[in-house]
């Protein structure tokens, strides 16, 4: 049996290193703006979770409250309520905030949306900011048990001007 040996392979690896490290550069820039979209869309959420809490308990109509019993929201007041608790929490990293709101009976949901920069994307035209949504819903209860959002038709949204 005779063996015969072939000629090293002189390839260059060299040349793939830049191009793999590129790739990992790039990957890592696109980890870094989902993170920061996501942490945008949780600041958004958790800002609107606040202020629907406020005006769940800001925005009883205390004349239905104390002549019925019956615990019913405010639109007006629960529209400021809403404007006044986002605006306390200044969120710097949210831009071009619009926010909706909706009251039935005793529940209260606020809808909003932002923009979030980007970190690494600004370098690339079209993904220099990311869009986040958050929707919140809060109850105002006036006894054990009756704290469940009640189903049924949509919901009316008004948009709020303080943003």
């Amino acid at each position: 049996m005779r063996v015969t040996r072939t000629p090293p392979e002189r390839g260059s690896v060299l040349a793939l290193v830049p191009a793999g490290f590129l790739v990992f550069i790039m990957l890592a820039a696109l980890a870094v703006d989902s993170a920061v979209a996501y942490l945008g869309q949780q600041q958004l959420h958790d800002n609107l979770v606040a202020a629907a809490n406020d005006a769940a308990s800001a925005a009883i109509d205390h004349a239905t409250f104390y002549r019925s019993g019956a615990v019913v929201l405010s639109l007006p007041v629960a529209e400021q309520v809403v404007c006044d608790s986002v605006s306390a929490q200044h969120s710097p990293q949210l831009r071009a905030e619009k926010l909706w709101l909706g009251v039935r009976g005793r529940a209260v949901r606020v809808v909003g949306e932002a923009q979030v920069d980007a970190v690494f994307g600004k370098a690339i035209p079209g993904f220099g900011s990311r869009h986040v949504k958050a929707v919140v819903d809060s109850v105002a209860a006036n006894g054990p048990g009756q704290n469940a959002a009640q189903p049924g038709a949509a919901w009316d949204l008004v948009a709020l001007p303080c943003t």
